[in-house]
Order: C-alpha cells, then structure tokens, then sequence
C-alpha cells in the first residue's frame, strides 16, 4: 500500500450518532421521544425545494447536515439566507407529527444548530493513525466546505493528512472516481496501489471501485450495503483493516 484514503464522518468522526444523540436529548427536554428521527425525515423531504439542492447533491452534503452548516465559505451566500426559514419548518414538521410544541421551532432549531457542535472520534482513531504514520492519507469527505473544515479542527485532526479533497471544494463528490483520481495523481500512485476505507458502500466503497482502488467497508452499523458496492474488505473497526 503506497497510498491510504480514508473518510471522515462516521468513519473516522462519530457524526451521526452525535446528531441522533443531541436530537433525543432535546426532544426528552419536551417530554418527546423519537425527535432524531421525525427530524431526519422531514429534513429529508423538504431539502429537495431547497434552491441549492441540486449543488448538494452533487457534492453529498446531506440535508441533516443543512441543520448545522455555517455557510460561510465564500460564494454560498444563497444557502446561508435559505437555511434558518428550512431549519424552522423542519422542526415545526417535527414537533407537529410527534404531537409536540409546535411554538418551539426556532427555539429548537438554534439549540440544535449550538449543540450539534462536538466532535467525538471513534475510540480507535488515534491508535491507527499512530500505526499508519509513513503512509501518505488523504482525507476524501463529502460536504459544505466550511462544515467539514470545522470537523476537522474541532477533532484535531488538522495534522493527521498529507492532503484533504473536500467535495464542496473541488466540486466532485463520492462516488464520482474522478475525486479518487485527484488523489492518486497528487501521490504519482496507481489505483491498485492504494486503498480506501470508509463507512458508506454507496459513496466510499462504490467510488473505490469505480476507481480501481481496494476498498474497505468499515461497518458502523449504520448504513446497509449497497447492491453494486463490492467491497475488498469489510471490518467493525479501523484497527481490523490494519
């Protein structure tokens, strides 16, 4: 292996379990329960009438996350404007289905914009990263440029890469192979000479094969497989790839 690729967000940073953990407990705050998941789905219905839709899915920012991006990089003045009125509407939806306040919206959706913002890894990060050191990384994440880049700092993973290819910054996402490609053209490496490890068959693990390069699935339980998807590999923990 002349060439490590790696994911972040529920590969390397626990990011959904973050977002269900944080929703629940605000809901519990309301005397409601199944708030992550009322919200997830009216976020997931309503994002597709966002002006900036067709951009996001493009570079794979999620609509969960357009409940705590920032948008402020440079050029995304638009989404900074459209997502507080999307943010209320999701969680007035929210509060409605599950019976709650529905006079709590903005309320909930600031606290949620503030609290969501921790940055747990998983416990084995450290470790691999000390184990894999004299590998190039590159660091191959889907999302919002600002968003991803504050991940990063607030899990201190500034120094970990040689190279970080942020699809709203490049203007490609997983599984587009062509940001696999910038990847392996930075290094001088062949496709069969690298691999990717990630936690989503349907962006990580498809990408890597469309690419040429091996793939590990890192199974965190929270993404099924994908039919096409054909991973080398597949482990419970990054520490299991090594």
């Amino acid at each position: 292996m002349k060439l490590l690729l790696l994911d972040l967000d529920d590969t390397l940073l626990q990011d959904l379990p973050v977002s269900r953990e944080v929703l629940e407990r605000l809901g519990e705050g309301l005397g409601l329960s199944g708030l992550f998941q009322a919200v997830k789905e009216e976020a997931e219905a309503l994002f597709p009438t966002s002006p900036i839709y067709s951009w996001a899915e493009r570079i794979g920012h999620s609509a969960l996350e357009a409940l705590w991006a920032r948008y402020s990089t440079f050029g995304l003045e638009r989404a900074a404007s459209w997502a507080w009125p999307f943010r209320e509407e999701v969680f007035r939806r929210a509060l409605r289905r599950l019976g709650g306040p529905e006079e709590e919206a903005k309320a909930l959706a600031q606290a949620f914009f503030e609290a969501r913002r921790v940055y747990p890894l998983f416990p084995e990060v450290p470790e691999f990263l000390r184990r894999t050191q004299g590998v190039p990384r590159v660091l191959l994440t889907n999302g919002v440029p600002d968003l991803q880049r504050e991940k990063l700092q607030g899990a201190g993973l500034w120094e970990a890469f040689d190279l970080f290819l942020i699809s709203g910054e490049v203007g490609l996402g997983k599984p587009e192979p062509g940001l696999f490609r910038m990847a392996l053209a930075a290094f001088g490496v062949r496709p069969e000479e690298a691999w990717m490890l990630g936690d989503n068959p349907a962006k990580d693990i498809l990408g890597a094969n469309r690419a040429g390069v091996r793939a590990v699935w890192v199974d965190r339980k929270e993404r099924p497989p994908h039919p096409q998807a054909r991973p080398d590999r597949v482990v419970a923990s990054l520490l299991e790839a090594l």
